[in-house]
């Protein structure tokens, strides 16, 4: 028979050895109580037999009754117990699992890992098999798992005194045919809610597209329903040939097992026909051992509750891998919520020739670049598009380990669990379908019930118009998809955004980083915004990422980086860079006269 995995028991114990006790006890007794019954009900059957024949006597048919009846009862009792408590299990055991997955998600301290075919796929596996119906199905079908192979050895012990060998044979062809059909479940759902195909995941992907709203507009301008449709279907279907290929060829065993699990099982029965003809076996005795050996069939296949223990059993065993390749106990706690310091004063940040390749490319991003930033000044990176901007930024967050070189924060290493805060809005900032405290407040999650904090970062983002227009005000769910709740435009989450980054700063972040985050926002609004960031920024460290050269101008410092380098080409304030007439006064030039052309229309 397939037992359910040990990380799974061991689970269920750390879970609530309480609640854990609990169930095994009931199960132990429900167990106890159906053999008894199979005992009870051959040997009730047998008395009435020998009433009837004039050979017994009915005290005894009452005797084997009342057990029977008394078996029935406390068996009612102890399922009302078990609909008690178990809920209560499954549902800690889901929230247990979850954070697992959840601190493994969260352990690394960069992205790299979380980008990667490996850790990443298998998070995303897991993440969305834990999600799946079968999950839950395998959890409330453990006790009944247990239950029914613990019935299977009561059976067993029943049939010793017939002839002891013939249990052993027949439990053993029911657990042969259980192995080869648990063998292909498993297989067929490591295929269905492992880590697809490149195919599948692109059916995968066009399924989707046609349900969420984001491409809804475009999908119905475009005709492209019946061609999403289509590709779909033949996507999936061609990334499934694999599948099928591999988990038919695990059907010949499974033809072997039934085919010799069928023979010995008829002629189990033949053998205990033949017996009772020829008198060896009492007739109370004859339905007990049919009973039990129709029981054995608990060593088999249960298609109720073992394919969703199966299920239970490999996300265990998948989620336990992973922690290890992350270096995290196999089945440890949830995540601990640690709070980081941060810090009162300000750091410089050096860049000490930094070589950085992203993992989907062969050549470097970034070859030997150096660059200091003084703790308080105002920054300006520029370049064009690809040249490394948003990656300069990300190292400095500590989201990337540098090939070569170090990234440094005072005395530390960026990429280390650093003392000091710093607050970046990125260009795809995360709308959370939340409300509007939570998304101000993520920036600060200590005063995000303080209505001062998060309101000053607002208005300092020049976002004070979208507390006035919501109908709860800061409690106001900023999704349409929620009742009550509303969608705010490209530009509002662009200063909800940053006013997230402010509050950060309200609760004591020293960097600031803005990577393009206005691109929705016209050239005047982008440089107002900024103007503004630099005027309440004070003394933090400010370094303003854009493309748009007119509205960094005002910076302190520019650097422009050159992205067939890898490095910085170009250093100092706006007046020397156009006074030097390199590559920043050529692209700021170009810009000037594209802007004014477009102002005159």
């Amino acid at each position: 028979m397939i037992a359910p995995h040990g990380d799974h028991a061991l689970m269920l114990w750390r879970v609530s050895p309480r609640w854990t006790t609990i169930g095994l006890i009931s199960t132990l007794l429900g167990s106890a109580f159906m053999v008894t019954s199979m005992v009870a009900v051959g040997r009730l059957l047998g008395a009435a037999y020998r009433v009837v024949t004039g050979h017994g006597e009915t005290g005894t048919v009452w005797a084997w009754f009342a057990v029977f009846a008394g078996v029935t009862v406390l068996d009612q009792w102890r399922q009302a117990l078990s609909r008690w408590a178990d809920p209560r299990l499954w549902a800690a055991y889901r929230v247990r699992v979850q954070d697992l997955i959840a601190e493994a998600g969260l352990h690394p301290r960069g992205l790299s890992e979380l980008d990667s075919e490996g850790t990443g796929a298998t998070l995303r596996a897991v993440s969305e098999s834990s999600r799946h119906w079968i999950f839950p199905q395998g959890l409330t079908g453990t006790w009944v798992l247990l239950q029914t192979r613990l019935v299977g050895v009561g059976s067993v012990i029943v049939l010793l005194s017939w002839r002891w060998w013939v249990p052993f044979l027949v439990a053993a062809s029911f657990a042969a045919t259980s192995r080869a059909v648990a063998g292909w479940v498993d297989g067929m759902h490591e295929y269905v809610w492992g880590d697809p195909t490149a195919e599948r995941r692109e059916g995968f992907y066009a399924r989707r597209l046609m349900v969420e709203s984001a491409a809804a507009k475009e999908i119905r301008l475009f005709g492209l329903a019946s061609w999403l449709a289509d590709r779909s279907a033949s996507l999936i279907a061609a990334g499934s040939v694999p599948m099928w290929r591999a988990v038919n060829r695990r059907l010949r065993p499974i033809a072997i097992a039934v085919a010799a699990m069928l023979v010995l099982v008829g002629g189990a029965l033949t053998l205990l026909a033949y017996d009772a003809y020829h008198g060896r076996v009492g007739a109370s005795r004859v339905t007990t051992y049919v009973l039990a050996l129709l029981a054995l069939q608990a060593f088999g296949m249960q298609f109720d509750s073992q394919p969703g223990m199966v299920r239970v059993s490999g996300l265990l065993r998948d989620l336990a891998r992973l922690r290890t390749s992350l270096g995290l106990p196999p089945l440890g706690s949830g995540p601990e919520s640690t709070p980081r310091p941060i810090a009162t004063t300000g750091y410089d940040v050096a860049f000490d020739a930094v070589t950085f390749t992203h993992p989907s490319r062969s050549e470097p991003t970034l070859r030997h670049l150096s660059l200091t930033i003084p703790a308080g000044q105002s920054l300006a990176i520029v370049g064009v598009n690809g040249a490394g901007k948003s990656t300069l930024v990300k190292l400095l967050a500590g989201l990337y380990q540098v090939d070569s070189g170090s990234v440094r924060i005072g005395d530390r290493d960026a990429f280390e669990e650093s003392p000091c805060g710093v607050a970046v809005v990125f260009q795809d900032f995360v709308h959370y379908p939340l409300s509007l405290r939570d998304n101000v407040g993520f920036g600060a999650v200590d005063c995000r019930d303080d209505d001062a904090v998060l309101e000053r970062a607002l208005v300092d983002a020049g976002g004070a118009a979208i507390l006035d227009r919501l109908d709860n005000g800061w409690d106001t769910v900023l999704t349409g998809a929620f009742a009550g709740g509303t969608d705010l435009s490209g530009g509002q989450w662009q200063r909800v955004a940053l006013a997230r980054a402010l509050a950060a700063i309200r609760a004591g972040a020293r960097i600031l980083v803005l990577d393009e985050p206005t691109a929705a926002l016209d050239v005047r609004a982008e440089a107002e915004l900024f103007n503004r960031f630099l005027d309440v920024a004070g003394k933090v460290t400010t370094i303003l990422v854009s493309h748009r050269l007119s509205t960094v101008r005002r910076a302190e410092r520019i650097v422009v980086l050159d992205g067939r380098l890898g490095a910085i080409t170009e250093d100092g304030s706006h007046e020397e860079l156009m006074a030097r007439g390199g590559e920043y006064a050529t692209m700021f030039t170009l810009q000037a006269a594209r802007f004014a052309r477009t102002v005159e229309r």
